[in-house]
């Protein structure tokens, strides 16, 4: 007998539509932010400020660090600090993989522009499966996986903090959660390969950025509802939540999150949350880390208010998923009207016949957003309700201070509820034109989004802000650039981290998260010391941003000012310029 999979044309097979929805993700990206950035010798694009900068300099250091345990760290950064690769967030999992290529890799390498590229692919494949599970339509499915390829929330992140563009993880979550019904030939396979899925997938996360690892716990969450609810078995979702941990803790040890001394919370929790206004304000920013031209938003809506520091809530989800709401609701109404047993029966009897899941997502949604909108709920500038959580609470909390961002768990709950919703559309082709006029509207709103992103289609050169020919004199015999103090601004941490970076000269400080402020100042303290008492390093190049900074006590130091900084020769050390000055 002929097995149905294999008799079904190839254009049906799963393989196929996800291939198709990966490549029309593809070549979204393209449309909208060419091929320039794909070159991985050209990075002059990332060095024009900005967070993406911070993350690619974080590479670069990395890359050239002594391999570590654990082999995430990175050294001659921070000076004598030893900081791991996640805190540059240049996404640990492709930092170490390239780190591992770098002997065959040419000298100038940047792996940014095609991590964009993937992000989408892999978005449009993965929302291709996840449709595929209530919808075998092949149309269908790769038409849908475009709604969740433009979610705006992408290209908000895209590049500013490209890691959280990594949305197809998120997706993961949520398949993992709808495929826990798959049926398994075996028992032990219904039992270990579910928990070590969630594992892998928590081990993806954290090594690609932690707060996805907190959004894949979410629909873990859900998972753990459905399972114990309908199956009456708590075995299995115990072990996929005991595996998420510890392959996720596994992962965290190996890129070097535990081996610093840097804290894990942070201030600014309530400060980076979201707007109780999030889903339909599709508010313009500046910011967000980003260069070029970042404005977005819609191009119907006005941007509604919304405090300082709720950028890092956005989760806009725009006119064509709005539009689809309205279309299952509609839908939802003449299918309750045409069908026997009475209009409030039949609505009560589309959410009872499926009362697990609807009270499961429900659940799943308002944990979600609560903790998007913590610990203060805010609609515009109003403060609606504040919570008051224990210490010990508050202090978990501000791990992932930015709570704003697990929005986008509500967000992919709406897409996928949209997506089911247009399923249901009697008709294929009434359905197939219905989610069309869907994500042409959404295009449309989007396409000022869509604009703003030509900067990343232009040529970029660097131009470093360190241009005097003394600075060649100056670095010969050094292998240390000491700028102090250090209180920096990330554009002077930038000029100087891509300087010392031409000139192989260990840095002794730069823009990370969670830096080790102690570790940190008693550094630049000791290094302040040491000039005043004569016993600077001779190899190293103390640059002072300031001459304030210059101490008072210090004798026979030699001042050079050069590019609005001031350069200090110490006795003792090797002065090319001053060789140079005398044999002219």
């Amino acid at each position: 007998m002929t097995n149905s999979t294999e008799a079904q044309p190839f254009y049906r097979r799963l393989w196929f539509i996800m291939l198709a929805s990966g490549l029309l993700g593809g070549a979204i990206f393209l449309a909208i932010y060419g091929v320039r950035i794909l070159d991985p010798t050209y990075d002059d694009w990332l060095l024009q400020g900005g967070d993406m900068t911070q993350h690619y300099i974080g590479w670069m250091y990395f890359r050239r660090s002594d391999w570590h345990f654990p082999i995430g760290m990175i050294d001659g950064l921070l000076g004598k600090i030893d900081i791991s690769v996640m805190y540059t967030d240049s996404v640990p999992l492709l930092a170490i993989f390239f780190k591992l290529l770098s002997p065959i890799l040419p000298e100038t390498f940047q792996y940014f522009g095609m991590m964009g590229l993937c992000a989408f692919i892999l978005d449009g494949a993965c929302a291709s499966l996840l449709i595929h599970r209530f919808n075998k339509n092949p149309l269908f499915c790769t038409l849908g996986s475009t709604l969740y390829v433009m979610c705006p929330a992408i290209f908000h992140r895209l590049y500013g903090h490209e890691a959280l563009a990594f949305h197809y993880i998120i997706l993961l979550g949520l398949i993992l959660w709808v495929y826990q019904d798959k049926r398994y030939k075996k028992r032990w396979q219904r039992e270990l390969i579910p928990p070590l899925l969630w594992g892998l997938l928590g081990m993806l996360a954290v090594g690609t950025h932690s707060y996805l690892l907190v959004m894949v716990c979410f629909f873990l969450l859900g998972a753990f509802v459905t399972d114990i609810v309908r199956h009456k078995n708590p075995s299995r979702p115990l072990f996929c939540l005991s595996s998420t941990i510890l392959l996720s803790m596994l992962m965290m040890w190996l890129i070097g999150g535990f081996a610093t001394t840097a804290p894990s919370s942070a201030e600014g929790l309530g400060v980076y949350s979201s707007n109780l206004n999030t889903f339909i304000n599709p508010h313009i920013d500046e910011g967000n880390g980003m260069v070029g031209y970042p404005a977005g938003g819609s191009i119907l809506l006005p941007s509604l208010a919304y405090n300082e520091g709720q950028v890092e809530g956005y989760a806009y989800l725009g006119l064509g998923v709005m539009l689809g709401i309205v279309l299952c609701i509609v839908t939802l109404i003449v299918s309750a009207i045409r069908c026997e047993g009475g209009f409030f029966g039949n609505i009560r009897r589309a959410f009872t016949s499926r009362k697990v899941w609807t009270a499961a997502v429900a659940f799943v949604f308002a944990a979600a957003f609560l903790f998007a909108l913590s610990p203060k709920c805010v609609l515009g500038h109003t403060t609606l309700y504040e919570i008051s959580y224990p210490e010990k609470i508050t202090n978990i909390m501000s791990s992932f201070r930015a709570t704003g961002r697990f929005a986008w768990v509500c967000d992919y709950l709406i897409f996928t509820a949209v997506l089911y919703g247009l399923s249901r559309i009697k008709g294929k082709k009434l359905m197939i034109a219905a989610l069309a006029l869907c994500i042409a509207v959404q295009t449309a709103d989007l396409s000022v989004t869509f604009r703003s992103r030509r900067w990343y289609r232009e040529k970029h050169e660097y131009v470093s802000p360190l241009s005097d020919p003394r600075w060649d004199l100056l670095t010969e015999g050094c292998d240390k650039f000491i700028a102090l103090e250090y209180l920096q601004s990330p554009e002077q941490c930038y000029a100087f981290a891509v300087f010392a970076l031409k000139h192989d000269l260990k840095l002794y400080h730069f823009h990370v998260a969670r830096p080790p402020m102690e570790a940190i100042i008693y550094q630049c303290a000791d290094s302040l010391d040491a000039i005043q008492e004569g016993r600077a390093d001779p190899t190293a190049l103390y640059v002072f941003i300031e001459e304030k900074y210059i101490p008072a006590k210090a004798k026979n130091l030699k001042i050079y000012e050069v590019d609005g900084l001031y350069v200090a020769k110490c006795p003792g050390q090797y002065d090319a310029l001053a060789e140079s000055e005398k044999a002219e």
